[in-house]
């Protein structure tokens, strides 16, 4: 597969790439342009691929499982990997439902890939540990942050993943799990403040 080298400039952030491997992902991953609104992952489907964002933004709903109640667990930008963690790994049904936020450019390989290309290749069983240690430092990381005060919250999610202004007002607001009118507040405090 030609023009690979944004998959490979982004994994080579995390360790060299063998020839071998390069040769074998080839073979494997997949170029995907999706449209805004295009669903990637339903909840109650089994998640059987992990992207990585080139260009776009794709935006993750989770359920309360309470309430049934929707809310957006995250939204995720160029260069992040993707994948409902819990459903891909285990192949089991997904909580989670993944949509792309924005027109969005990805590359995909499928839980079957992954797990060949980490049995075959030692770059890549190290790249995903890395990965693994990125990705549960930020899930906590947002945990403990969503517990400040929303506008403090708010200022701290767009210092560090400025991406996030970019996308819907309703998208930000179910990120920091407030009305859309709690966010205009802040908005406007916001703008006040400068």
């Amino acid at each position: 597969m030609e023009h690979m080298e944004y998959p490979l400039s982004q994994l080579r952030k995390y360790h060299k790439l063998s020839d071998e491997f390069i040769s074998d992902l080839k073979t494997r991953i997949r170029n995907i342009e999706a449209p805004k609104n295009s669903t990637l992952l339903l909840k109650g489907d089994i998640c059987r691929d992990m992207y990585l964002i080139e260009k776009g933004m794709l935006i993750c709903y989770d359920f309360k499982p309470e309430t049934g109640e929707k809310y957006c667990a995250w939204l995720l930008s160029e260069g992040d990997f993707v994948t409902s963690v819990d459903s891909f790994n285990n192949q089991i049904p997904s909580t989670q439902t993944i949509i792309t936020h924005t027109k969005s450019l990805l590359w995909a390989i499928t839980k079957q890939d992954q797990d060949e290309l980490t049995e075959n290749h030692r770059e890549f069983a190290a790249i995903r540990l890395k990965l693994n240690e990125i990705y549960n430092g930020r899930g906590r990381e947002m945990d403990t942050k969503g517990k400040w005060p929303k506008e403090q919250f708010y200022e701290w999610l767009i210092y560090k993943y400025p991406y996030i202004a970019k996308a819907t007002k309703v998208a930000q607001a179910h990120l920091l799990g407030i009305s859309r009118d709690k966010l205009y507040e802040i908005l406007k405090n916001r703008s006040e403040k400068k």
